[in-house]
């Protein structure tokens, strides 16, 4: 079944944060990250793809598993494709998610040890970064602060590359009663900043923690700061004068992290 102008016209609506808000729902694009999708069960409603790009056989091995899931696939042309994203080199599919919405709730009462929150962070592309790095490296969920760009901007969506499907991320959260809460179920707020006193592999020994980011022009504000039982820094050898907060992200995971796994 092809998809009908009205579908394309409400698939495009949902590149705006006001209807992808009321609806609840988002346009994912790609086959990798559909895979995961469909690996995690994700809520898909149905899957639209450009014909040809289905004579793949791992794409046709995807087709079939998002059948045997009941979910619908439907069938559109490139140039509807581009009407839909902004992608510029599209892998000819994409699929109607609806959103996930973790709650705080989550990590209250769940047995959680590592958070990751980010402060007013607006960067999709380091949005999307983080998501994929606490991925990778086994974070239990995020919180999100009001402000920060929408956990599914198109873009944020395409940077995690399918690590949105693998972890909770709570959205517009008002981290300072947040952390609060979570400071009484036993977690430990670190704080990150250049002038930090508190060495990251400090941290390996704390139990649970909550890892707090800030924004990429400001850092973290001065009352999430205050509040924080230790403030972390990455040590300095260069002259550089900052680092991608994606990249201060990983490091600092990875010095948590430690040699955890051997």
């Amino acid at each position: 079944m092809k998809l009908s102008k009205p579908e394309i016209k409400y698939l495009r609506s949902l590149s705006q944060k006001k209807y992808r808000d009321e609806e609840q729902k988002f346009v994912l694009e790609g086959w990798k990250p559909l895979r995961d999708a469909l690996a995690a069960r994700a809520p898909i409603e149905f899957i639209a793809i450009v014909s040809q790009s289905a004579l793949v056989a791992e794409h046709r091995a995807i087709v079939s598993d998002a059948a045997a899931q009941g979910i619908a696939v439907r069938e559109l042309t490139e140039l509807e494709l581009r009407q839909i994203t902004d992608t510029v080199h599209s892998q000819g599919v994409i699929a109607l998610v609806r959103q996930l919405n973790a709650q705080l709730s989550e990590f209250l009462e769940g047995e959680e040890t590592l958070l990751v929150a980010c402060d007013e962070l607006n960067d999709p592309g380091n949005l999307g970064s983080i998501v994929r790095t606490c991925d990778w490296f086994g974070v239990d969920g995020m919180l999100l602060s009001a402000g920060s760009v929408s956990l599914y901007n198109e873009k944020v969506v395409r940077a995690t590359a399918g690590s949105i499907f693998h972890l909770p991320v709570v959205e517009g959260c008002d981290l300072l009663n947040d952390l609060a809460h979570l400071r009484q179920a036993d977690y430990t707020i670190v704080a990150t900043a250049m002038d930090g006193e508190t060495s990251v592999t400090d941290l390996r020994s704390i139990e649970k923690l909550v890892l707090v980011l800030g924004s990429e022009a400001h850092g973290i504000r001065t009352e999430l700061r205050a509040m924080a039982d230790h403030v972390a820094a990455i040590p300095k050898f260069g002259q550089a004068e900052s680092l991608n907060v994606g990249v201060a992200c990983g490091i600092i995971l990875a010095g948590i992290r430690g040699n955890s796994k051997e």
